[in-house]
């Protein structure tokens, strides 16, 4: 096929980032919700709809002066909440299909909290990794949250330590969630520099006034706040999918009025007319009034955040009140979709299209997948969580040829079970070995670029016929099969091979399906067989047209 030039290619990308952000935005609204947990982290999720939320945020994780962030199965400082209480949490989230990650730092450091500037440097940065990536795999989470605020973040950026940190935690958690909260003040904000490294940005666009700053007479989180905070961050080069718009479940109290209040605190007192309006009292410097965003400013927010960005974070969920006046479901109703109730969803046509069935971890026989609306050799395309996986049997009853799939796969007819599955098994990934390598990090190449990519990062592309990487000195530690996954994306399909040591070991060839688009990315996988040792890792392109983001080699 015939590849567009440099120029024409990058129009494309645009326009089609701009028409699929557009309908994945709609579709796919993020809602991510905080939990402090010094709130009581069970509490709080017991009363909340977690089925409303994709998203959902603990807070806040501190090291300790040697940064470790666990001892004897606790977190070393996180106040309020035990090893129980986050695994409770993590299990009761995770069975109604919401992502959960650890947030970490917070505006205010608690003294239990070892020095982030010390730790982050680059002799000791490695060790403070270490111990989130011990944090995340204890509690099966699913990414990091990074929340470092005000004048530390300024002066640890200022010390060239803030993006290499996140650049740290992206290579040390491959398929998890990096993400981060901030402000939208000069001394503030995180680096630009960091944005590419981020899954998403949380904007806190609130507390333009408060108990000891701003303007008294003036609200603390207008609409028009919001829209001055997203237009700061467009202009940033945050894209519109990994914005979102963070939105407060609160309010502040002035001359007279206590100094803060959660949102059921107000319904409480001043009764459920208060949910439609923005304020208690009158607006003027000294005039006795509350500020807060009521549920017709909540609903505009939402309506706002998903035209200019891709969800709503909320801060924070135990300030929510009940029933009609629930600002959670406010929200909800805005974004029109109810979120996923599994960890995996099933697909009737290619592309995710025809009927979707969500499923939660367990095994699906043929009568068990009909009795919820699957029919028998009918499933084309499937998407499933990170840490998760979808083993598909021919047979009933999880006999028969298999194929596992622990990335969304947008059409089956490449691994050759389309319309062919009547059992399933969707369970966790196995604690296997596993190495991702970015495609970027070639030792050596021919006829290939790099580009931004839409994930974060960067990907190689300009793929034609006869072009090759390799990726030098990569040890696989045993003999055996290795599941390899490629993540992929091509405008109308194509081809790539695998081999080792300059071809000398020919491992095979995978077909990459078309996807729509230069940044429409699926993964795509086979397993092979290779011996345990070092070896130079070879992509080859027998036909053009292709891009690629990663590669990811699991021990089976």
């Amino acid at each position: 096929m015939t590849v567009p030039t440099a120029f024409t290619r990058h129009v494309l990308v645009a326009a089609l980032a701009l028409c699929g952000l557009a309908q994945d935005a709609l579709a796919q609204g993020k809602v991510i919700g905080y939990i402090p947990s010094y709130k009581g982290l069970r509490a709080v999720a017991d009363r909340t709809d977690l089925g409303k939320l994709t998203h959902l945020n603990i807070a806040f994780a501190n090291p300790t002066q040697s940064g470790s962030f666990l001892s004897g199965g606790n977190p070393t400082c996180m106040e309020g909440a035990t090893g129980a209480d986050i695994s409770y949490v993590v299990q009761k989230a995770h069975a109604a299909g919401v992502k959960v990650l650890v947030s970490l730092a917070g505006g205010v450091i608690p003294g239990c909290s070892g020095d982030w500037q010390s730790l982050l440097q680059p002799g000791n940065r490695a060790n403070l990794v270490n111990g989130l990536v011990q944090f995340v795999n204890t509690f099966g989470l699913d990414g990091v949250d990074v929340d470092l605020e005000g004048a530390l973040l300024t002066s640890i950026d200022a010390a060239g330590n803030y993006t290499p940190f996140i650049q740290s935690l992206r290579s040390a958690l491959p398929g998890k969630l990096i993400t981060a909260a901030t402000a939208t003040y000069e001394g503030g904000m995180v680096p630009t520099s960091s944005l590419p490294w981020f899954d998403f940005v949380n904007i806190m666009s609130y507390d333009a006034v408060g108990p000891g700053w701003g303007t008294v007479g003036t609200e603390h989180s207008p609409y028009s706040l919001a829209q001055s905070n997203i237009a700061t961050w467009r202009a940033r080069g945050l894209t519109k999918d990994k914005l979102v718009l963070g939105v407060p479940f609160y309010g502040y109290g002035f001359n007279g009025y206590a100094a803060s209040y959660g949102f059921a605190d107000i319904i409480n007192q001043f009764g459920a007319g208060a949910a439609q309006n923005d304020l208690i009292g009158t607006l003027c410097a000294n005039c006795a009034y509350i500020t807060y965003n009521g549920i017709p400013t909540i609903k505009a927010k939402t309506r706002l955040a998903m035209q200019e960005g891709s969800g709503v974070m909320i801060w924070e969920l135990s300030q929510d009140a009940t029933g009609a006046n629930s600002l959670l479901a406010a929200i909800h109703s805005e974004i029109g979709n109810p979120q996923p109730t599994g960890v995996a969803t099933v697909y009737q046509h290619c592309n995710y299209g025809g009927y979707a069935v969500d499923l939660k971890e367990g095994r699906y026989s043929a009568a068990q997948l009909q009795a919820l609306g699957v029919r028998n050799d009918d499933l084309s395309s499937l998407k499933v969580n990170p840490g998760y996986q979808v083993t598909l049997y021919e047979g009933d009853n999880f006999t028969g040829r298999q194929v596992v799939k622990t990335g969304s796969a947008g059409c089956l007819v490449d691994d050759a079970i389309n319309d062919l599955t009547s059992s399933l098994v969707v369970s966790r990934v196995s604690s296997a070995w596993q190495l991702q390598v970015e495609a970027e990090n070639f030792n050596n190449q021919a006829g290939v670029q790099t580009e931004a990519c839409q994930e974060g990062g960067r990907n190689v592309g300009w793929i034609d016929a006869g072009d090759w990487m390799v990726y030098g000195n990569l040890t696989f530690p045993s003999s055996g099969s290795y599941r390899v996954e490629y993540r992929v994306a091509s405008p109308g399909g194509a081809m790539l091979s695998l081999d080792l040591n300059g071809g000398g070991v020919q491992l095979g060839q995978v077909g990459i399906p078309a996807t729509g688009g230069w940044q429409n990315w699926t993964t795509v996988s086979h397993t092979v067989s290779i011996n345990a040792g070092t070896y130079n890792v070879g992509i080859y392109a027998p036909a053009s047209g292709w891009n690629l983001n990663w590669i990811r080699f699991t021990k089976l």
